[in-house]
């Protein structure tokens, strides 16, 4: 199946580009390093038109996003064309060249802001990253064939250009540098292998509409931080705990429901320990 990842180098587009690529999947990717079948800052729609006329594919996965959250909180605009308008050019150029694929989104658990855990229909999104990220799956919906995945990984990045939140967490400690984690901000994030695996199959089955990939519980991210130090044999004294504020732009629970997808394809949701073995 010919396919095209764009930000297919990195954190997320590296993995899904191993897994399918291991599942015989001939895949081209898009980024701004140079070792891209296309090398572009994506702002340009005719620069993608061109090469999905030139690449016609049969599944389209977009990981492209302005993951600087403060900087997206302090620049609206920034943040639109960071996380708007790629995915508006992407679905533009599929429907001006009538190209017949699947296309998936990835979203973000920052398009909720609840107290209480939230399914796909209570989108909430509190700071101008969850909020484009929202608008960006409006853009995505304009295509026919559009499965949109709300979610938060970690794991070993497998890209030279990002670290994963865990990646950062250890790195840190081994270093004994000091870090400063949450005790009020909780979420429910899966490992990668996980989120892999489960976009394969929801691509196998060609799965559309919006669906939240999280863990079964959710954890503070202070926590999660002392999890990974207790795993690793690391002092979590370095870990420096803090109260979080809506003033800071972060919301504080993006904790997600995941029972429409555990419905859909029969999959065992993991516990936040589950995925910590895989570290």
């Amino acid at each position: 199946m010919k396919t095209v990842i764009f930000g297919g180098t990195g954190l997320l587009g590296s993995a899904i580009n191993q897994n399918l690529t291991s599942n015989k999947y001939n895949c081209l990717v898009t980024s701004k390093h140079k070792k891209s079948n296309l090398k572009t800052n994506h702002l340009s729609k005719n620069i993608i038109l061109k090469f999905l006329k030139k690449n016609p594919p049969n599944l389209i996965i977009n990981c492209i996003a302005g993951l600087d959250v403060d900087l997206c909180n302090k620049d609206f605009i920034y943040a639109y064309k960071s996380n708007v308008l790629t995915v508006k050019n992407i679905v533009t150029s599929l429907n001006e060249l009538k190209i017949d694929c699947f296309f998936v989104h990835i979203s973000s658990d920052q398009v909720y802001d609840s107290k209480k855990a939230s399914n796909e229909k209570s989108a909430n999104p509190s700071n101008n990253y969850g909020y484009t990220k929202f608008l960006s799956e409006k853009e995505a919906m304009k295509y026919k064939k559009t499965l949109i995945l709300r979610t938060n990984f970690y794991g070993k990045s497998k890209s030279k250009n990002r670290k994963s939140f865990s990646d950062y967490i250890i790195y840190n400690l081994k270093k004994k540098k000091k870090i400063n984690l949450p005790v009020n901000i909780f979420f429910n994030p899966v490992h990668l292998n996980f989120l892999t695996t489960v976009i394969l199959k929801l691509i196998k089955n060609k799965i559309t509409g919006i669906f939240n990939i999280g863990s079964k519980d959710c954890i503070s991210k202070y926590d999660f931080g002392v999890e990974i130090a207790k795993k690793f044999n690391l002092d979590k004294k370095y870990i420096i705990k803090y109260k979080s504020k809506h003033k800071n732009n972060r919301p504080l629970n993006t904790f997600m429901h995941t029972n429409k997808l555990k419905k859909t394809i029969k999959i065992k949701i993991p516990l936040i320990k589950n995925g910590l073995e895989l570290l």
